[in-house]
């Protein structure tokens, strides 16, 4: 059973797919944090990882307006384990060192409380040599600079905050700085923090949106700061 997904979510699962597979290629043990609508999960499931699906659960369907129960029954047809749990909350309902990876995509920007927690849950689930990858927007992005500069807004539109449900919102966003500094307190002894533009080919495209986008991910990476995208890679020693 497929779960679609939007078209700047399956250009990024593709950058992960393939960024997993270098770094640590199947069969191993992930688990996903955050993992609506489902695709992600579903897709490495079917290169031959054995995935294990953490999810609130609440509105998880609506993202790709599909019939309510849709991605708790594709992941059981998948072989997706599925564990349905407000990360918010510690410690997870997962034994400790079960995993090889732990994934965490477009998620750490949603938590409302403390990251740190989240990221001390992940070295908690990793086993030896294990490895996290996360990835979420910078918040110093060129495009945030430029907004701030003609005095718009770089938060989630206002009316998610009047009437959204408070965990599709983003709560905070974080710089490259910051985020080597939370995965390092969190336990991780190997970080490295990269830049990436992962919607090159999706949201605005013309003759100027992709070629800009194609050279803030250049200069992204060399230097991560630029980024629109920041992509976390840790390790435990």
């Amino acid at each position: 059973m497929s779960i679609p997904a939007w078209p700047a979510e399956e250009e990024r699962y593709a950058y992960t797919r393939k960024l997993l597979v270098r770094l640590v290629p199947p069969p191993a043990d992930l688990i996903e944090l955050g993992a609506a609508p489902g695709a992600q999960s579903i897709a490495l499931a079917r290169l031959g990882y054995r995935v294990t699906a953490v999810d609130l659960g609440e509105a998880s369907d609506a993202w790709g307006e599909q019939p309510k129960g849709t991605m708790a029954r594709a992941f059981v047809e998948e072989g997706v384990d599925f564990i349905r749990w407000d990360l918010a909350q510690a410690p997870y309902p997962v034994e400790d060192q079960s995993f090889d990876v732990v994934l965490l995509t477009e998620v750490v920007e949603h938590l409302r409380d403390y990251p740190l927690q989240a990221l001390t849950e992940a070295r908690r689930l990793l086993r030896s040599r294990g490895v996290l990858l996360l990835t979420t927007p910078n918040a110093a992005s060129p495009q945030n600079r430029v907004r701030l500069a003609l005095g718009r807004s770089v938060y989630t539109p206002l009316s998610d905050w009047i009437f959204g449900l408070p965990h599709a919102r983003h709560a905070r966003e974080y710089t490259a700085a910051e985020l080597r500094e939370l995965t390092t307190r969190a336990g991780f002894g190997i970080v490295r923090v990269e830049g990436r533009h992962l919607h090159i080919h999706s949201g605005r495209r013309g003759p100027v949106a992709t070629p800009a986008k194609r050279l803030i991910d250049r200069i992204a990476r060399q230097r991560c700061s630029l980024g629109a995208n920041l992509v976390v890679i840790g390790r435990l020693d």
